[in-house]
């Protein structure tokens, strides 16, 4: 086509436009013929919602700050909180999504494991997860680690053994673990950093019964919550 062409192409749809927009109706109809010659800009540019934040400032409200309050059990809102296994050093520090921050859309946790631990039954997400395996030892965080951990990944049960630090991707809907932190020779940080609001799951293998799951080697076995009676 002729440069000719598309100047009378582009003006003849300038002026369609301006034509059908005017009178009563026009500027919604404008926003919508927008959105349609360049869809999903309205998304991309969209401003958050002005609302006030609890400390009278416009964006306190993007702030989680720690308190100094003792640490709890369960606590979803506060930075610090008792871990879960006394194999998790205390106190742990958890950001918890949009429990703590409204409108966030991440989940991370800080976990010093001391000792051995295992746990978890096979189950996906909804949303992306990464699984952060580092040393604990400051500056260096990558050579400090010496551990052995299992992880199992996929519906095929595939073990892998994680020997140095690691970064492990976990695409939405991919099912995984059991976790075992076999051998734990020095303290190990481990992120599990999830892309969610708030942590899901869903159990994919029902009944799974951890106590008799081949652990190939020592299983120190833990469980979420009070035991079953």
């Amino acid at each position: 086509m002729t440069d000719a062409g598309n100047r009378k192409k582009s003006t003849t749809r300038r002026g369609f436009v301006k034509n059908i927009t005017a009178g009563a109706g026009g500027i919604a109809l404008a926003g919508s013929l927008r959105e349609a010659l360049t869809p999903g800009q309205s998304e991309v540019f969209a401003a958050p919602q002005a609302t006030k934040s609890s400390d009278g400032t416009k964006y306190g409200k993007y702030f989680l700050r720690d308190k100094g309050e003792p640490p709890k059990a369960n606590d979803f809102v506060s930075l610090n909180s008792l871990p879960p296994f006394p194999e998790i050093a205390s106190p742990q520090t958890y950001f918890r999504g949009a429990s703590a921050l409204p409108g966030a859309t991440a989940t991370i946790g800080w976990q010093v494991f001391t000792a051995p631990v295992c746990w978890e039954t096979p189950h996906t997400h909804k949303y992306d997860e990464f699984l952060i395996f580092l040393g604990a030892e400051l500056p260096d965080l990558c050579s400090s680690f010496d551990a052995e951990i299992d992880l199992w990944m996929g519906n095929e049960m595939e073990k892998h053994t994680i020997t140095s630090t690691t970064i492990v991707f976990i695409p939405k809907g991919l099912e995984h673990a059991p976790l075992n932190f076999r051998i734990i020779r020095k303290p190990v940080l481990f992120h599990a950093l999830y892309l969610g609001p708030s942590l899901d799951r869903q159990n994919t293998v029902p009944n799974f019964d951890l106590t008799k799951f081949d652990w190939g080697g020592p299983a120190n076995l833990k469980i979420f919550g009070p035991p079953k009676k």
